[in-house]
Order: structure tokens, then C-alpha cells, then sequence
């Protein structure tokens, strides 16, 4: 639970709304680890199966998979930058390359899929970047690790922000060690505080705080990424609340199943006019002998009675229609390699079966590109007031430049396409070949860094030099 002064930095019209919600999302994170809960009906006899399938957790890493999977593109262009008809636009690359070098070293592509499962789960995540000197760290913080305020006009506008978590607990609130982080706004400049606290907000023993750090920047370093929501909505939708009562019932029915099959997989045995003592010594296993004792002038018999579980047929349709219905409900294909024994898995085909997944993921793409470039612009305009971060992951002029977002889905058809047109953008002037060979140059298309770029580059234009002597020889 979030402490009683956490609570006391938030004011404003989203606060309350914001504090009541916080204490869903642990709930939202135990359901996502373990499934939905449903309630188990207790027996003297046996103990009622209670298992979980964990189909939440399985279909919101699909999305995260399917969105992020492949990392979209970061490109840079500098408009007014003339081009070299040999180098191109070297400050336009010089520039790529040090935006390139940011998310390389920050480990960029995990934690992108990782911060779109937090997304999904609590409805919201925050984007974070601390930009010092010799570094920059980009991270990703969970819904139940911030709280944030926005202008009131303006719910885009992040006003203050403030990031804590648990060093330790305790039952005391004394003995208590919370890590407090706030950022806000003050007269147009970003300020910082952090510290150290007990369970009452005071600052503990022993602990440096920092009171008021000026970062020289203009804006909140952190962007809070919403997942679906409405218009002025500050929380976000989680979608383990889409479809938690789906899986509560799917989780509940696939129990029942095991109940019924652990107590009617093996034939009723019954005995008509049989002795109660001579029952006593019967025994259940392979090869046993039964001697049957009757009742006195009673011909004593023994039958079977066997479960033939005619309700299965009810039963698949049932679990089928609710795992269908949790797939719907998040736009997820139902793909297994029963059902595509049948279909044709060709580029096309598989583009429109995954199409209703795909325009889930452009929609939620409106969200997370705005994110993306605004990303982007921070880690590129952090250089001009930390020069030294230039010296870490790459130098560049400083120009007027415009940042754009390409996601990219794994679809067969999608890379052999993209290719083709980045090659056209080559043959038309408008990319250059070292770009290009950044992003498909090697033998296994994965790209190839700046250093080997510029080496390829040059090997070809070696090889196209001794063409040309050779030819001018032969005439």
C-alpha cells in the first residue's frame, strides 16, 4: 500500500480519483502472475482442484510481443541540411547515431517490451529519463510506483510527478525505508528532491537528502504512457480488468472438470445382499480376491456402475466460448496448430488474420508515439546542456531536426516490403546509403553499426573504381 504521505503530494481534481485507483493495480498484478480467483467450494471428502490457466498473463504478453517485438525505428531527418551526393546528410546520421547509441546502451529494445506489459497491467506507465553529465538512463516505472498531477486545463501537461518503492518493510512504520523522488515545475524549470524516508514521511537516520536540485532542463523528465481510456481520463484501462471475469470462469470450469474426472474416472463398485463384515476386507488393486460372504438366505452379488461424462461436448463448447470470448476482448488471434492446418499461411493471410490485433496496436500506437518522439527530443536537446554526453555516445552539429516513429509488425510480408522501399527512398535521393545499410546491411539483414557502415561504403566504391579502370583499360 502507498504510504499516508504519498498521498499528501497530490492535489487537484485527478488526485483522489488517481489514489483510489492505485489500490486496484497490486490486484491487478497478482492476477497477471497467477491467474483469476474464484471461490472453492469445500468438501469433508476430498479437496476441490483450484487450477489456474493464467490466460491473462499469456494474452498481454502476445500484445506486448506482437507491438514491440520488433523495435520501432527512431528516425531522425534534418530538412534543411543540404546533401552530399557522396556522404549524404552527415549530420542528419551523426545525429542518428547518437540518438541510436542512447537506447543501445540503455538496453532499449527489452525494456520497451517489458514497459508495454506494465502499460497493459495497471493501465498506465511512466517513461522516465535522468540525464546527468556522463549518462543518460531511461527506464520504465510501473503504475504502482508513481503518482503524478497534471494542469487542470490541460491533463497533457505534467505538472509533478513524484516515484517511490519499498527499500524495506516492516510492521513498524519507524523501521520503514521508502525511496521518495519528485520532479516539478517552478517558474518554467524542472526541479528535483529525493530522499530516504521512514513510514511517516520523515527523512530516516543516517540518509542524505536532496532538497531542491535544479536538472537545467524545461520539462519533466518522464512521459505517462495511458492504455485506452477516454477523453481527461488520467488512469488508463488495464486489461486484466477487461477480461479478469472471462478467466475467472474459464479457471473455474477447467477446475470443476478435474473434480468431476477425480471422482468419476473410476467405475461406482455396489454390492446387493452382501455380508458387512466380509466388505471390510476388500480390496481396491489388480489381481485382488474378493470373498463374498452373503447375507443369511440372500444371494449376494457385486455390479459396477460406470461414468460415461456425457456432459464433455457442453463442457469444450463452454471453455471455448469463454477463451474465445478473452481473445476477442483484446483483439488476439486464437492461433494453435490445430486451427491452421487448414489455412493458407501465406504473407496475406496471415496479415489478415492478425488484422484485428493489428488495428488494436495502431490504436494503442497513438499513445506510445507521441511518447516515442518526445523521447527522442529529450535524449537529442540533453547534449546542448550536457556537452559531455557527446563525448559518451556520439558528436553532432546542432540543426533544426524532426523526429518520426515507424512500428513495424513481425508479418512475413512486412520486412521484404519495408526493405523495397527503403531502397526506393536510396534510388530517389531521399535516404542514404549509410542509413540504409545501418538498418539492413549484413548477411541476416540485421543491420550494421556506423563503423561498419562507412567500411562498406567504402569497399564499394573501391570496387566500383577498379570496374572503371578496368573498362578504361580494355578500350
Amino acid at each position: 500500500m502507498i504510504p499516508t504521505f504519498i498521498y499528501q503530494e497530490l492535489i487537484g481534481p485527478y488526485g483522489y480519483d488517481t489514489l483510489k485507483r492505485i489500490g486496484k493495480i497490486e490486484r491487478y498484478y497478482h492476477i497477471y502472475e497467477y491467474g483469476a480467483g474464484f471461490e472453492v467450494e469445500e468438501t469433508e471428502d476430498y479437496t476441490p482442484a483450484c487450477l489456474k490457466s493464467k490466460q491473462i498473463r499469456a494474452l498481454i504478453s502476445k500484445q506486448a510481443q506482437f507491438a514491440f517485438g520488433k523495435t520501432p525505428e527512431h528516425k531522425v531527418t534534418c530538412p534543411s541540411e543540404p546533401q552530399d551526393p557522396e556522404k549524404g546528410k552527415v549530420n542528419e546520421s551523426a545525429i542518428q547515431d547518437y540518438l541510436n547509441s542512447v537506447l543501445r546502451k540503455n538496453h532499449w529494445s527489452g525494456k520497451l517490451i517489458k514497459g508495454a506489459k506494465d502499460c497493459f497491467i495497471g493501465g498506465k506507465v511512466a517513461l522516465k529519463a535522468t540525464v546527468s553529465n556522463d549518462r543518460i538512463h531511461i527506464m520504465f516505472v510501473p503504475a504502482d510506483g508513481f503518482v503524478y498531477e497534471t494542469d487542470i486545463d490541460d491533463v497533457d501537461r505534467l505538472e509533478r510527478i513524484v516515484f517511490f518503492y519499498t527499500v524495506r518493510d516492516d510492521e513498524e512504520r519507524e523501521r520503514q525505508r521508502i525511496w521518495v523522488q519528485k520532479y516539478w515545475l517552478e517558474n518554467g524549470r524542472c526541479y528535483m528532491s529525493e530522499r530516504i524516508t521512514d513510514g511517516n514521511g520523515k527523512t530516516a537516520s543516517g540518509s542524505e537528502a536532496i532538497e531542491k536540485q535544479d536538472t537545467h532542463l524545461n520539462q519533466i523528465p518522464a512521459y505517462v504512457i495511458l492504455n485506452d481510456g477516454l477523453s481527461g481520463d488520467t488512469d488508463g484501462e488495464s486489461d486484466v480488468e477487461t477480461v479478469m471475469a472471462e478467466d475467472s470462469w474459464y479457471n473455474r470450469m477447467r477446475s470443476n472438470n478435474l473434480d468431476s474426472l477425480r471422482k468419476g474416472m473410476n467405475q461406482i463398485t455396489y454390492g446387493i445382499n452382501v455380508d458387512r463384515d466380509s466388505i471390510q476386507h476388500f480390496q481396491i488393486k489388480p489381481g485382488a480376491f474378493w470373498d463374498v460372504q452373503g447375507e443369511p438366505d440372500k444371494e449376494p452379488s457385486i455390479n459396477t456402475i460406470s461414468n460415461d461424462f456425457t456432459y464433455n461436448s457442453a463442457f469444450q463448447d463452454t471453455l471455448s466460448n469463454l477463451k474465445q470470448g478473452m481473445h476477442d476482448s483484446l483483439s488476439v488471434p486464437d492461433l494453435n496448430l490445430e486451427s491452421m492446418k487448414s489455412i493458407i499461411t501465406s504473407g496475406k493471410a496471415m496479415k489478415a488474420i492478425y488484422w484485428p490485433l493489428i488495428c488494436r496496436c495502431e490504436e494503442k500506437m497513438t499513445a506510445w508515439k507521441p511518447a516515442l518522439i518526445w523521447l527522442s527530443e529529450l535524449v537529442i536537446s540533453a547534449a546542448e546542456i550536457y556537452p559531455d554526453l557527446k563525448k559518451v555516445y556520439g558528436d553532432f552539429q546542432k540543426a533544426d531536426y524532426s523526429v518520426t516513429i515507424d512500428n513495424q509488425y513481425p508479418l512475413p510480408e512486412d520486412e521484404d516490403e519495408e526493405r523495397t522501399l527503403d531502397m526506393q527512398e536510396v534510388t530517389a535521393q531521399s535516404r542514404s546509403r549509410k542509413s540504409y545499410l545501418m538498418k539492413w546491411g549484413g548477411t541476416a539483414h540485421q543491420g550494421l553499426t556506423a563503423e561498419e557502415a562507412d567500411a562498406e561504403l567504402a569497399q564499394i566504391a573501391k570496387e566500383r573504381e577498379m570496374l572503371e579502370d578496368s573498362y578504361e583499360g580494355d578500350l
